[in-house]
């Protein structure tokens, strides 16, 4: 009897502890992202200006929109620079130049700030200079030498 209540006991301790290896347990495991905030290239593109000194109207650009593609719902902030001029509030006035000629004074519009669209096919990409952005008056272009002038105006998203 002590025999056969040894080997009882043997088999409930062994029972109990298999019970025990196939308890319920849990833990839980935290899945982490960062998302960066950024833009793509910047898809610029030349304005052209076409100034007849006999027009009786300002003279607006042509060519192609200057655009970017940014991370969705994330705003940013854009600036101008031509030289030492600097755009604020999304307008930058600056000078068209050839060497030995008159300066002619321009104005440039463009997105001083936006939130991004995405990068996805369907997304939009967000405009920063329209085609018709560059201006200059019709006092200006009445005033202008003949000759080819220049500019350079350096678009930056900020983030």
């Amino acid at each position: 009897m002590k025999k056969l209540m040894a080997v009882l006991a043997a088999m409930a301790f062994v029972v109990v502890m298999a019970g025990g290896a196939w308890a319920d347990v849990s833990g839980t495991v935290n899945v982490n992202a960062t998302v960066s905030g950024k833009c793509n290239a910047i898809t610029a593109n030349d304005l052209t200006l076409a100034i007849d000194p006999a027009t009786a109207s300002d003279v607006t650009s042509t060519g192609a929109d200057t655009t970017v593609k940014c991370t969705n719902k994330k705003d940013f902030t854009v600036t101008a620079v031509s030289g030492t001029n600097v755009g604020a509030s999304g307008t930058l006035s600056s000078t068209l130049k050839s060497a030995g000629k008159t300066d002619i004074p321009y104005t440039l519009t463009y997105t001083s700030s936006f939130t991004g669209a995405g990068f996805g096919a369907a997304a939009a990409a967000t405009t920063l200079v329209t085609a018709t952005a560059a201006k200059v008056t019709t006092a200006d272009a009445n005033a202008a030498e003949a000759g080819s002038y220049t500019d350079a105006v350096l678009i930056t998203v900020v983030y």
